[in-house]
């Protein structure tokens, strides 16, 4: 029996053709994905399985001259919540109660913030303390991811606060030393990369991938504590006394330049501080390096130097006092209104003579005048290793606003501002031998693994001869021990310095309230320390000299007597 063949259809390749465009579909997405576009789809992948979080490397400490600690690091945790664990309500009230005990936050908060974050890790808490945060993460806290961080401590509360600055929320300093040596103490951050589960959470025996942190190296200041001390008090109780609204204090070394101690009031308080208050807001500001004034007769130093160095005057030129010195017509009298006759260049300094100061400029001529203010530095940043350095105001003959009368009121420290750290380094300069040296805060770093560098002393300027320098240590020391009483007159110790007593300028003129200093060094033939004393707005109006230079004279007996230097002999007689 014959059989009948089969039929050939269409609707047979129809199944096979839709097969084959199927399969060309995945095969050309699978280049896309495999070939094509395989490195972004990998890193997603990994973005997925991988997270990764950097680890801040332990932060420099910070010490004073003699290794005690300013300022340092201590460990603590940053904890962070994976944010999709907490859908479930139960699971997310259990963990947030447990976070909330052991850091003092809301329980309720915690769930509201970790589920309308929209993040995948949700910080919970920062800083909190290593064996509480370390107590949570040993309890498997569902979620609770912990990252090792470090909070600053200061050992000696807020010694010399306005020196050291403020750290911000990311660990890196908004002030003070911490600000301008952030790169040196911060060192270099490591990285953590982790393997995590779907909600986010750290795969137990998962693969880990660290990169070890570097330690910021320690710091060590120039800062004596125990002078910052007697600075700190020495400048609250001048305050209290003379009701002033403020002040500062700054003691150096002008051999070096190195800043031994350096007090400002009203200071910052680390634990008080309010950054939403802007009364404390402005103690930011370091006003040693920031804040101008016009410094009055402390001046006078710089234009009998600038005299004596030039060759048109000596300690014994004289000239006659009358009383008043016209400028272009324009009458300038003593501070007191004192007539004083004839008077020596050395009896100017002793009685702070205005008039004796103008004749010294008036010798030099402007041009000159101005030449030997710019070598001192005035007019410019001293560039001290702190932030917010202001350069000073000094009115010179190409300015808009020059009158021919300036240069007179400057040469007894007016009508020219400056900042206390310019006034610091330019008299330092006067008595060191003639040498302009940069002012510093830091000393030298020592690295992780113990290696020193020590900060060399720069010399960036020399404005006077060493013959000059010599002939003012004299001269300043004949000031304060001028054969009467002189209230800046230490016990036990030959001194030098000069007051300075300045109305404050408003609006083109003057105001009642006065800014008073007394800036000092002793020993005089060798002198170890340099110190400016400086009240702002004293409401009992005492001058410089009786204001600042008991605080002055008695700064130098006690830390002299620190720095082990021996009493003048015949001084320690007399007393």
């Amino acid at each position: 029996m014959a059989q009948q063949q089969a039929r050939r259809t269409g609707r047979v390749w129809l199944p096979a053709i839709a097969f084959a465009v199927f399969a060309a579909v995945v095969l050309a997405r699978l280049v896309q994905v495999q070939i094509l576009e395989h490195d972004r789809y990998a890193e997603e992948a990994r973005s997925e399985l991988y997270a990764s979080d950097t680890v801040f490397a332990r932060r420099g400490a910070i010490l004073d001259r003699n290794g005690f600690l300013l300022a340092m690091s201590t460990d603590t945790w940053d904890l962070y919540v994976a944010s999709r664990v907490w859908n479930d309500d139960a699971t997310a009230r259990r963990a947030s109660e447990a976070i909330a005990e052991a850091t003092g936050h809301d329980s309720t908060y915690l769930r509201t913030l970790v589920l309308e974050s929209g993040l995948v890790d949700v910080l919970v808490a920062r800083d909190v303390p290593y064996d509480a945060g370390r107590a949570l993460l040993d309890a498997n806290v569902p979620g609770l991811i912990g990252l090792p961080n470090t909070v600053r401590v200061h050992p000696a509360g807020d010694l010399a606060s306005s020196v050291i600055g403020i750290m911000g929320a990311d660990n890196t300093g908004l002030t003070g030393i911490e600000a301008w040596y952030d790169a040196e103490l911060l060192g270099t951050p490591g990285r953590v990369i982790f393997e995590r589960d779907t909600t986010g959470s750290p795969i137990p025996y998962g693969e880990t991938f660290t990169t070890e942190a570097v330690p910021g190296p320690d710091i060590i200041l120039t800062i004596d504590r125990r002078m910052q001390v007697a600075a700190e008090r020495a400048l609250k109780q001048a305050i209290e006394e003379n009701e002033a609204v403020r002040g500062s204090i700054v003691i150096m070394d002008p051999r070096t330049g190195e800043i031994l101690a350096l007090a400002t009031q009203p200071r910052l308080s680390f634990e008080a501080l309010d950054l939403s208050d802007p009364v404390q807001v402005r103690l930011l500001r370091n006003s040693v390096v920031s804040d101008l004034y016009e410094p009055g007769s402390v001046m006078k130093v710089i234009t009998a130097a600038a005299a004596i160095d030039a060759g048109f005057v000596t300690p014994e030129t004289t000239y006659e006092d009358t009383g008043i010195a016209f400028v272009y017509g324009i009458p300038i009298f003593n501070w007191n209104n004192g007539v004083y006759g004839e008077q020596t260049m050395t009896g100017v300094l002793q009685q702070s003579i205005n008039t004796g100061a103008v004749f010294m400029m008036e010798e030099l001529g402007v041009a000159l005048f101005h030449e030997y203010l710019e070598a001192f530095g005035f007019g410019r940043p001293t560039y001290i290793d702190l932030s917010g350095e202001a350069a000073g105001l000094v009115r010179r003959p190409t300015d808009s606003d020059w009158s021919p009368v300036d240069a007179a009121a400057q040469s007894f420290g007016q009508a020219i501002s400056v900042t206390p750290i310019q006034m610091v380094t330019a008299l330092a300069a006067t008595i060191n031998g003639g040498r302009l040296l940069e002012p510093r805060l830091v000393k030298a770093m020592v690295a992780h693994d113990g290696t020193r560098y020590d900060l060399p002393t720069r010399v960036i300027g020399q404005p006077i001869s060493p013959e000059t320098s010599a002939t003012m240590r004299q001269m300043l020391g004949s000031v304060i021990d001028p054969g009467w009483y002189h209230p800046g007159k230490p016990r036990y110790y030959t001194a030098g310095g000069k007051s300075g007593t300045a109305n404050v300028p408003i609006d083109a003129s003057y105001d009642d309230t006065q800014i008073v200093s007394f800036a000092g060094f002793a020993p005089v033939d060798e002198p170890r320390v340099l110190i400016l004393v400086k009240l702002d707005e004293n409401a009992n109006l005492e001058t410089g000299t009786e204001a600042a230079g008991p605080v002055f004279a008695s700064l130098v007996d006690e830390v002299l007597g620190y720095l082990g230097v021996p009493p003048n002999v015949e001084q320690a007689a007399t007393r």
